[in-house]
């Protein structure tokens, strides 16, 4: 699925991809076994096992987000960087190279890797791509855009391009910074709401009574719809939390 690709490639596991799949899918089915053996309820234990499910990908999610704030607070210095070089004439592996060993600690290993690829061959154009996909970043689309401008027109003119990417990335995080914090606080909020009503279904049939009326096709079918309810508003509370942010450049090109 894209956007599970895209959650991966946010949060810097797309190329351990598999095995954090199967972690995933593992750690569900051992919830689901689990479930029936406190509960008994075969229903309950599957609707518990998709609710893990949904919590991983929650924290894949809040990964991601942590990844992409200490990459968004990093990349004015970046583009600073790529100024100064494109003033003083230094060429790009020398940039890359700075970048890994003084730039941001956040974006150090990311452009080490760069650099590996670029010293075993790679021309810039065949980086760019690798460049979007690792950073899974709108800047990131940004600069790679640019580095490629960079090497057509051979460093002319891109000294003040890199400033005003810099002061327009500065301005979008000053704006962007409050309402990110109060969104945060009212989403993770709302999402942990969702998880009471299931907490009550665990209370709920630890009596004999409840038990039994949980293990029947109706009882089901009420979880079933529970769990579906809960789903969507889930997927509400996303899709009503999300800050309309810019969207990426060239995306497609990766």
């Amino acid at each position: 699925m894209r956007f599970y690709s895209e959650l991966l490639a946010r949060a810097g596991m797309l190329e351990r991809r598999y095995e954090i799949t199967l972690a995933i899918c593992g750690a569900g089915i051992t919830i689901a076994l689990l479930g029936y053996a406190v509960t008994g309820v075969w229903g309950l234990a599957i609707c518990m096992a998709l609710l893990g499910l949904a919590i991983a990908l929650e924290v894949l999610r809040l990964k991601a987000e942590s990844r992409q704030r200490a990459f968004d607070a990093s990349w004015p210095q970046v583009f600073d960087t790529f100024q100064s070089g494109a003033i003083s004439g230094i060429g790009f592996r020398e940039q890359i190279e700075y970048l890994s060993n003084q730039g941001p600690i956040a974006l150090r290993g990311e452009f080490l890797a760069l650099l590996k690829l670029y010293d075993e061959g790679f021309e810039i154009e065949q980086l760019m791509p690798t460049l979007r996909q690792r950073f899974a970043n709108r800047h990131a689309d940004l600069l790679a855009l640019l580095i490629e401008l960079d090497s057509e027109l051979g460093g002319q003119g891109m000294a003040i391009t890199y400033q005003r990417a810099a002061a327009q990335v500065r301005k979008e995080q000053g704006e962007l910074s409050q309402l990110q914090a109060k969104q945060g606080w009212v989403s993770s909020s709302a999402k942990l709401a969702l998880l009471a009503p299931w907490l009550v279904a665990l209370v709920l049939v630890q009596l004999p009574q409840n038990k039994a009326a949980f293990a029947t096709e109706l009882g089901a079918v009420i979880l079933i719809l529970g769990l579906a309810l809960s789903l969507v508003a889930y997927a509400l509370v996303n899709r009503l939390g999300r800050l309309p942010l810019p969207g990426r450049v060239l995306n497609g090109a990766e």
